[in-house]
């Protein structure tokens, strides 16, 4: 008898398991057999996303994408991001439901929490008439269902993290760039402050020059600050975009405007910056690329704020080092001059070998002015060195002096460079230079 009671278990159970395995294909196989929609979403000209009062809708123009936000007096476009709507869009498209379950409409919707579910989406596609209607929503087991009208008898479930996957904030599809521009294809870059340094760069053959302010016309500009400062604008993102309809616009006078012309645009890409009466830790933005006004956080917008020194080409002068044959230096009452030789740089009337000079010559082509030069000295200024730059048919090529002034920051001294300015510099070269050639009475 137990025998025979084991050998109807075991058939039992072999029934149940081949049962099992055979539902489970065959649903395996109905579910691999089903498209979860049958439109591809790719030709959507618009897309609706409800998550209870959050509303949105993402609307196709052109080659760009667009977002609807409603309010109180109507609805607010920004502008979305092409790449992440796309994706989105291709997503859904992609579901992979782990099961089809069955039921009529208004059952089905209600059994799996479809009723009233916590996102819907409404599609509208190229060339197809009905809208398309999606909705999702999340049980407490953590089963995700969905529903779509193409098949309103049917439910589906999905891995349980689709619902996140598309249950997505308006914030994730803005665009909140403030600039739109090729950082390669730059030409002109304007920066005004009604009280404040002012300027305007050009690209030319050799790289940028000042148009503005008239005595930095057609001076050079400084190539690498410059391309930091496109680079940075290029990045700027909107701290919060002010999506309400009835927000307050700007008030007065901008702050700070920037323009950045680039390519064959005819119209440049701009900003405009307006303090916030009662809120001094930010401003409120206007761009040309954004549809709606934005807010950014004053240390971000200071960040921002270039005067023409900045980006000014800083370096006193130009040198070609290879036409420097002769190096003369006076310090106090001593005189030096070293001639170029093959074995190094000699100094006159002895046979010996000075190290150093190369480098030094280098670094004079190195040396930046710190702030504004000046035309005149104070009469605290002290002469403390000259040196002479001679090719080798005996050509002044440069005359340098050098300056101490307590007047001026710890570590900088004044350089003439003979064009009748005095810059402010670091005194590093000076030191260096003194400690080869050495003050102190001459040496009969």
């Amino acid at each position: 008898m137990r025998r025979l009671l084991f050998l109807v278990a075991i058939v039992l159970a072999a029934s149940l398991a081949g049962g099992a395995y055979w539902y489970r294909t065959s649903v395996d196989e109905r579910v691999a057999s089903f498209h979860w929609l049958g439109h591809p979403l790719d030709k959507a000209e618009s897309v609706q996303v409800v998550m209870g009062s959050d509303v949105y809708t993402l609307v196709a123009r052109d080659r760009l994408w667009d977002m609807r936000i409603p309010g109180g007096e109507g609805s607010v476009s920004a502008k979305a991001l092409r790449g992440r709507v796309r994706d989105y869009l291709e997503r859904i498209s992609q579901l992979a439901p782990l099961l089809s379950l069955e039921g009529e409409q208004g059952d089905v919707q209600r059994q799996y929490g479809l009723e009233e579910p916590g996102l819907m989406l409404v599609v509208r596609l190229k060339d197809v008439n009905a809208p398309l209607s999606l909705r999702f929503s999340k049980d407490e087991t953590g089963r995700t269902y969905g529903w779509n009208s193409e098949t309103p008898d049917l439910a589906f479930e999905f891995v349980g993290d689709v619902y996140e996957q598309l249950a997505l904030p308006a914030a994730y599809f803005l665009d909140t760039r403030v600039f739109r521009f090729n950082e390669e294809k730059v030409n002109q870059v304007q920066l005004v402050q009604p009280f404040g340094s002012s300027w305007v760069v050009k690209r030319g053959k050799n790289g940028f020059y000042f148009t503005l302010p008239g005595y930095l016309k057609d001076k050079e500009a400084a190539d690498s600050e410059l391309k930091l400062y496109v680079h940075a604008l290029a990045l700027l993102r909107a701290g919060k975009l002010v999506l309400e309809p009835e927000a307050e616009g700007e008030k007065g006078m901008a702050a700070l405007t920037i323009k950045v012309w680039s390519g064959n645009a005819k119209k440049p890409s701009s900003v405009e910056f307006f303090p916030i009466e009662g809120d001094p830790k930010h401003f409120y933005g206007r761009s040309s690329w954004l549809t709606v006004p934005f807010l950014l956080d004053a240390e971000s917008v200071s960040q921002l704020v270039k005067s023409a020194f900045d980006v000014q080409g800083r370096n006193v002068f130009t040198l070609d080092i290879g036409q420097v044959a002769t190096f003369v230096v006076t310090n106090g009452e001593r005189r030096y001059a070293v001639v170029r030789e093959d074995a190094g740089w000699r100094s006159v009337g002895t046979e010996k070998v000075i190290p150093g000079i190369d480098m030094a010559l280098w670094r004079f082509t190195e040396l930046q002015f710190e702030a504004l030069p000046l035309n005149n000295l104070a009469a605290t200024a002290v002469k403390l060195m000259h040196c002479r730059l001679l090719d080798r048919d005996g050509n002044e090529l440069k005359e340098i002096t050098f300056y101490a002034d307590p007047k001026l920051p710890q570590g900088q001294c004044w350089m003439k460079n003979g064009d009748g300015m005095y810059y402010p510099v670091s005194a590093r070269l000076l030191k260096d230079l003194q400690g080869m050639f050495p003050a102190g009475p001459i040496v009969e």
